[in-house]
């Protein structure tokens, strides 16, 4: 079982340093791998659907992601039952097998004629030429199949190393100068996350992306500081007396509302700049629970913790009593925060029939 797609390790770093070759190479398997009797045992047109929708949705990377997507769509017991009865998962591993048999499907029912040829574009941050399919997966998901601007070793530079070197007064102003951007307080490992630059227009991401550039280790930025709390107080992006707290960092709001997260705050100030009144930590009609905010008569929450198994417990316990008694209820995401524009949408689309402050 081959495909020239796979690639050694020692490779993976200069994938990130090249402009003008495919990151992966070209992906070629057999069309014959679809012919496994095993799979197509429980194999459905849903599935054939997911990877068309793959494909729409990622393009030339679709396969790397194919595998996900049918085990989530596939009963446990029918991919473990699978796997014990089909010869070829104890050859290989059982994850390729099914890569290799939707890649070698697709071909068959021509699904990958839907995939774009990869247009060769000009980085407006070195201003060289480089062709789109040269960017590796992690960098691609992150700007979006539709948008890919930037190259490989600019985005690189801006998103995965910092400097070590620059002064106090450098640190304060990157600071500054990102707060601004954002218009709101950024987290320490901003720029790193795979959600930081979606919903951000093409004009926002080339200010952020160049803004990365010179963006400080957060080692660099302890040593000289203490804290990434203590330095965002320095910068005036926090104002003095925010503390960390095991929900986040506890700071004032613009409205001088205590707020448990940096999160939390961002949501209340836009409350604020927009002109709607807002009760801070409301009770829910049952259940010792409050949520973060009151507009008129709908709930807003900031989970900001989404993942930790005992708080998606809560939230789902919260979610369940608003169903109960019919309060409507708006759910923010750290995701939801990447942009104002996003934020802005989410809560204005919720509140349309909030009450306005006087």
């Amino acid at each position: 079982m081959h495909a020239n797609g796979i690639f050694r390790r020692e490779s993976i770093l200069s994938i990130y340093n090249q402009r003008d070759k495919p990151a992966y190479g070209e992906f070629s398997v057999s069309r014959s791998y679809c012919k496994n009797p095993y799979i197509l045992k429980w194999w459905t047109t849903a599935h054939d659907q997911l990877i068309t929708e793959q494909i729409e949705k990622e393009q030339w990377y679709w396969y790397w992601g194919i595998t996900d997507e049918i085990v989530k769509a596939t009963p446990s017991d029918v991919i473990k039952t699978w796997q014990q009865v089909d010869p070829l998962c104890s050859q290989y591993a059982w994850y390729n097998v099914l890569m290799y048999f939707a890649a070698s499907r697709a071909e068959v029912l021509g699904l990958t004629k839907e995939i774009r040829k990869p247009k060769w574009k000009t980085c407006p941050i070195c201003s060289k030429r480089f062709v789109e399919n040269s960017l590796p997966g992690p960098l691609a998901r992150r700007l979006g199949i539709d948008h890919l601007d930037f190259c490989a070793p600019c985005l690189t530079e801006a998103i995965f190393k910092g400097l070590d070197t620059i002064s106090k007064e450098q640190v304060l102003s990157y600071l500054q100068d990102l707060a601004n951007i954002l218009q709101r307080v950024p987290n320490q490992n901003f720029g790193e996350g795979i959600e930081d630059l979606q919903g951000l227009d093409y004009q926002e991401r080339l200010s952020l992306l160049r803004l990365l550039r010179k963006k400080p280790t957060l080692r660099h930025v302890k040593e000289l500081f203490g804290s990434w709390l203590k330095a965002l107080v320095e910068a005036g992006v926090l104002e003095d007396g925010a503390r960390p707290t095991s929900r986040g960092i506890q700071c004032l709001a613009k409205d001088e509302h205590v707020c448990f997260s940096l999160g939390e705050k961002t949501v209340d100030d836009f409350l604020y700049s927009q002109g709607f009144a807002h009760e801070k930590e409301p009770h829910y009609p049952e259940g010792n629970f409050r949520a973060d905010f009151l507009v008129g008569d709908v709930f807003i929450e900031y989970f900001g913790l989404r993942g930790n198994p005992d708080y998606d417990t809560i939230t789902r316990k919260k979610q369940i009593i608003c169903n109960k008694y019919g309060i409507k209820l708006i759910s923010v995401y750290p995701s939801d925060l990447m942009s104002l524009k996003r934020l802005s949408s989410k809560l204005l689309d919720g509140l349309k029939r909030a009450p306005a402050r006087c």
